[in-house]
């Protein structure tokens, strides 16, 4: 068995596993992170080189064990042969895992809230404490320059090449700022397992994907299903404070401008009034670390409000955890 699934658990058995999988599958739709589309996976706690991820079906409408297939981390290959299909996208998952031996848990999304930061080279930054995980800099992975020769050009992470340049995008060369790694590395183990090593964390809990959507990594479930809802909201409340400080805030100009060319600015400057407040690097350390002890709360809030919901069916046995 293995630790770093659940908070506050030692060791999680596959029931306990399946339930859990199901559970946050159906909290990512009931929150907007997931549509039909999107998906979480799950490192197995008895072999480390395999996870569980849904099969090809809308997120809400997972279920029971049989919606539920292993793969093989080094190729994302189905471990039962007759395996149903599953997610184009599962190169996602599996070079994460291969990457980084501490992440248990990654959730893709196509969010319609963060998507604006996918497309419109505006940067997605924490202005909240609840998202103090994104860091001080959201990497932007763009797949048009790293596509095989012969592949589809679809923005699909349809293939291990594609996979593994996505995961190094949570690790690139040079990090600066906040780096996630340090920080979760530091937080009190029943956070997410016993602490691990810097180097097999990802320095990034989240990368957005151009023109796509994005990506979260984490050492619990809990943990990933946080990151997923607060990437999305701190995408809302970007969007609204920018909206609302640009129709505020006025602009002037510094300098002079020639009337003889049009009205065309020749050597002034454009100074924009106001500005939107980010947090600072120990901001974002302070606030991730406080939050970190809380993951709990959201979650059982979230799972009771799925589980008096009949759109959603969990029908996976109880085990340890039940």
């Amino acid at each position: 068995m293995s630790a770093g699934y659940f908070p506050k658990r030692e060791k999680v058995g596959l029931e306990d596993l399946f339930k859990g999988l199901v559970l946050a599958s159906h909290i990512l739709h009931n929150n907007g992170v997931v549509d039909a589309y999107g998906h979480i996976s799950v490192r197995s706690p008895d072999n480390a080189s395999t996870f569980w991820m849904p099969r090809n079906v809308a997120p809400a409408l997972v279920s029971t064990p049989e919606d539920l297939i292993e793969y093989n981390v080094e190729d994302a290959s189905p471990v039962e042969k007759d395996a149903k299909p599953g997610y184009l996208e599962r190169f996602i998952h599996s070079e994460i895992y291969k990457r980084f031996p501490a992440v248990n848990s990654v959730v893709h999304s196509h969010a319609s809230d963060v998507l604006p930061y996918c497309v419109s080279g505006v940067p997605l930054k924490a202005t909240i404490h609840m998202a103090g995980f994104l860091g001080s800099n959201v990497p932007m992975w763009d797949a048009s320059s790293h596509y095989p020769s012969g592949s589809k050009h679809d923005l699909l992470v349809r293939n291990a090449t594609l996979g593994a340049s996505l995961s190094s995008a949570f690790k690139p060369a040079t990090s600066a700022g906040f780096l996630y790694s340090k920080v979760r590395s530091a937080l009190p183990s029943q956070i997410g397992g016993a602490a691990p090593e810097p180097s097999n964390l990802p320095d990034h809990a989240v990368v957005l994907m151009q023109g796509h959507g994005f990506t979260t990594a984490a050492q619990s479930i809990e943990e990933a299903v946080y990151q997923a809802i607060y990437t999305k909201e701190a995408a809302k409340v970007l969007t609204t404070a920018l909206t609302i400080h640009n129709a505020h805030f006025g602009h002037t100009v510094e300098g002079s401008v020639d009337v003889q060319g049009s009205g065309k600015i020749k050597s002034a400057k454009i100074k924009t009034e106001g500005e939107v407040k980010y947090l600072s690097d120990k901001d974002l350390t302070d606030a991730w670390e406080a939050i970190s002890h809380t993951i709990t709360r959201p979650w059982e809030l979230w799972r009771r409000e799925v589980e008096v919901n009949p759109l959603y069916r969990n029908n996976c046995p109880d085990g340890e955890d039940g």
